[in-house]
């Protein structure tokens, strides 16, 4: 019996496993010279690390799940498969050849897939292990600008809101690398950084959409009676 293990490492620099990738969030232009994105992938193994590379569409719903739908079309990928031998590193091209006229920012996963490692007899026959980093690849146009709208806020549940946002704008928005900013009855409390990262549900609002996110506030601050305030 054959056994594959996944693991999906987002918005992160290192595995302490088997190979490091960077960057793992990047944005690129639809042509010219800044096109492309050189990804670094890093073997800190002690064994030979065989890797693939595909590229996938990202969407996001209302509800905030992730859609992702393979496209085989909108990238040059160089190289899409290699063997990367311990402590060593491989450069990976990712050129977007697709529309070059973009009405607005699109979002992409770049995969880098390990694929089938033999963990030895002692582990039994056909026994492998597979990992996977997801970056996040956005392809922006000149000029494109994100519009940020804050629809609607409520008291989810105690220390927690619901936010309903849409971004009007053609490029994405990283909602956790924007300052959050709440206001009730003389106290002000501003959320950043690793401090709203960890407090967000919901990361990235694609352009021309909207969505809901759930974010811890203290239970001092009431929905109904608080001003809310995000800058990009």
């Amino acid at each position: 019996m054959r056994l594959i293990i996944l693991f999906i490492f987002v918005f992160s620099s290192y595995s302490v496993f088997a190979f490091q990738v960077r960057p793992m969030v990047s944005d690129i232009q639809p042509m010219g010279s800044k096109s492309q994105e050189t990804i670094q992938v890093s073997n800190t193994s002690k064994n030979p690390l065989t890797i693939d590379v595909a590229a996938y569409d990202l969407l996001i719903d209302k509800s905030g799940q992730e859609k992702l739908k393979e496209n085989d079309n909108d990238f040059l990928i160089i190289p899409l498969t290699s063997v990367i031998a311990p402590g060593k590193s491989q450069s990976i091209i990712v050129r977007y050849i697709g529309e070059p006229l973009l009405s607005s920012s699109k979002a992409y996963r770049i995969a880098i897939n390990q694929v089938h490692v033999d963990l030895g007899k002692a582990q039994g026959s056909g026994i492998g292990l597979a990992m996977s980093f997801r970056t996040l690849l956005n392809v922006v146009p000149d000029k494109a600008e994100a519009k940020l709208v804050i629809k609607n806020k409520e008291q989810f549940k105690k220390g927690i809101w619901s936010v309903s946002l849409e971004n009007k704008g053609n490029k994405y928005i990283r909602l956790s690398k924007a300052k959050w900013t709440i206001k009730s009855k003389g106290k002000t409390l501003s959320l950043e950084g690793n401090d709203l990262s960890r407090a967000l549900t919901g990361k990235l609002l694609l352009p021309n959409s909207t969505r809901t996110v759930y974010i811890k506030i203290p239970s001092e601050f009431n929905a109904s009676d608080s001003k809310l305030a995000v800058a990009i």
